[in-house]
């Protein structure tokens, strides 16, 4: 069981404090560190945020979606798009604690190069993954952006996910966008990166169940498991990877 579903387990669907706040401020504890006055306002506000996206609803998803079906930034080079996540702050995610999202992006790749991942595949998911939280930047809410998806409403088992409502977020956007210029397993990962993975486990299909075994599980391992706001900034240097970036998007891209 990761530390997200563990917790929520433990706290229940009424917690305080989003998991990821509440694992900050033990870590910050442990280390000695005193919790700055701000840290009770952002843990409310994480709270708030994440309650209003879990409470999002099938209409609200539809007219998100339809919100969302035309370009709103123009178009762009997909590294353009990685540089300004430099700008992008989750304002629920107290393992990074205001480290912005390029961070985030940059302990992900370190991870992966720290265990010699050779898939090129998993690279380009953990630079381009989190994407569409550029959208923080275009004044969308936080709860239509950030946070983990879970199905909305009932559905049959085995339904397979792409039948699936999920809330609506960063995942859902840079799929639409991304979709059609990445391999069918890497669109896959972007759209459902974010999902948790017991809640949704029951309505996937034989597609599902292979792409979490061998992509979205490994994956997982360094999108959650190397976050951290205490650690030494990243040695990695992402401009090595622009190739592979460019490689796969070579041209812009209508974001």
């Amino acid at each position: 069981m990761s530390r997200w579903h563990a917790l929520r387990a433990r706290a229940g669907s009424g917690i305080a404090l989003t998991a990821a706040a509440v694992l900050g401020r033990e870590r910050l504890r442990r280390l000695g560190y005193r919790l700055s006055p701000g840290w009770p306002e952002f843990t409310r506000e994480a709270h708030a945020i994440t309650a209003r996206h879990w409470a999002q609803t099938r209409e609200t998803v539809t007219a998100l979606r339809r919100k969302y079906e035309r370009p709103v930034l123009g178009r762009q080079r997909v590294w353009d798009l990685v540089d300004r996540l430099a700008l992008c702050v989750d304002p629920t995610d107290g393992e990074l604690c205001g480290a912005s999202q390029l961070v985030h992006v940059q302990q992900v790749v370190a991870g992966m190069e720290g265990d010699h991942v050779e898939d090129a595949d998993m690279f380009l998911a953990a630079i381009t993954h989190d994407l569409g939280k550029v959208l923080l930047l275009a004044g969308e809410a936080p709860e239509n952006v950030v946070g983990m998806n879970t199905p909305v409403g009932p559905h049959p088992p085995g339904i397979g996910l792409d039948n699936v409502t999920f809330q609506w977020n960063h995942d859902e956007f840079i799929y639409s966008r991304l979709r059609d210029h990445v391999p069918d397993h890497l669109a896959w990962l972007l759209r459902y990166h974010s999902i948790e993975i017991a809640e949704t486990r029951p309505f996937m299909d034989a597609r599902d169940r292979s792409y979490l075994e061998r992509y979205l599980l490994p994956f997982r391992r360094y999108d959650q498991g190397t976050k951290s706001m205490c650690s030494v900034p990243p040695r990695t240097v992402l401009d090595k990877y622009r190739d592979l970036v460019d490689r796969a998007f070579p041209s812009p891209i209508a974001i």
